[in-house]
C-alpha cells in the first residue's frame, strides 16, 4: 500500500513547474485530511483479503499516520514492525525541490539525469532506482525467511511500490519507465500478489491487483 495523501502530494500536483522548495523533511510530510480518509477506506477494504500476520511499515511519519489508522480498522490487530529498507528513495539535494526549482538551482544535474536517464540517475547525496533496489531485495529475503506463507502488508511509498513489481516480476528498465510515466502510483492503492501459478511453475507471487484504490479506479 502507498501511504495516503499528503499536503506535500498537493502542492506538487498543483505547483511542480513553479518554484518552491518545501521548508520540512520529506520524511516528515504530513497527511491531509482527506488523506485520513482515504486509509480508512483502504484499511478497511483490506479485511477482505482476511487477517494479516504482520504490518511493516516505512519509518516516515506520513506512512506511519496511514498504518496506524489502517491498523484501527484491520480485524486482529497484526503486529507493526518499523521498517528502514522500504522508506522513500532518497533524493539528496534535490530534495523537497519542484522540478522548476531544479531546473533554476541545479540545471547541470538535470542535464546529467537527462544523459543518464531516470533510472540509473543518482543526485547526490540521494539514490537511483537500481539503489533502492538492492534495499528491497533484502526485504524480500527477510520475508521469505520469516513470514513464508503469511499474510503481510507492507505501507510504503510511490517508488517502493513501482520497484516491488520491478523485482517480483523481473520488469527491465524500460518496463519501469513506462508503468512510472503512465501509472503514476496513487494515494493509499494496493498492489497485491498472491500464491498462485505462473509461466509453469507452481507456488509464486502472482499480482491479482496494481494502483487500486477501493471506491476508486483499478488498473
Amino acid at each position: 500500500m502507498r501511504h495516503a495523501t499528503t499536503e506535500v502530494n498537493l502542492k506538487r500536483l498543483y505547483q511542480d513547474d513553479e518554484i518552491f522548495v518545501n521548508d520540512t523533511r520529506d520524511a516528515d510530510a504530513h497527511l491531509t485530511d482527506e488523506g485520513r480518509e482515504e486509509a480508512r477506506r483502504t484499511g478497511r477494504h483490506l479485511n477482505q483479503y482476511g487477517v494479516f500476520d504482520v504490518l511493516y511499515v516505512s519509518p516516515y511519519v506520513r506512512t506511519r499516520d496511514t498504518a496506524g489508522i489502517v491498523l484501527e480498522e484491520l480485524q486482529g490487530r497484526p503486529p507493526l514492525v518499523l521498517e528502514e529498507r522500504v522508506r522513500e528513495k532518497e533524493f539528496g539535494i534535490l530534495e523537497g525541490m519542484s522540478r522548476g526549482a531544479r531546473r533554476k538551482f541545479f540545471p547541470e544535474e538535470m542535464d546529467r539525469r537527462r544523459k543518464v536517464g531516470k533510472y540509473y540517475y543518482r543526485p547526490p547525496g540521494g539514490e537511483s532506482y537500481p539503489d533502492v533496489n538492492l534495499r528491497l531485495h533484502s526485504f524480500l529475503g527477510t520475508l521469505v525467511r520469516e513470514h513464508a506463507g503469511r499474510r503481510v502488508l507492507v505501507v510504503t511509498h510511490s517508488v517502493v511500490v513501482l520497484l516491488f513489481r520491478r523485482l517480483l516480476e523481473r520488469l527491465e528498465e524500460k518496463e519501469v519507465l513506462d508503468l512510472d510515466r503512465h501509472h503514476e502510483v496513487k494515494n493509499s492503492s494496493l498492489l497485491v500478489y498472491e500464491l498462485g501459478a505462473r509461466d509453469g511453475r507452481e507456488g509464486v507471487l502472482v499480482r491479482k491487483a496494481w494502483n487500486f484504490v477501493p471506491g476508486g479506479e483499478s488498473r
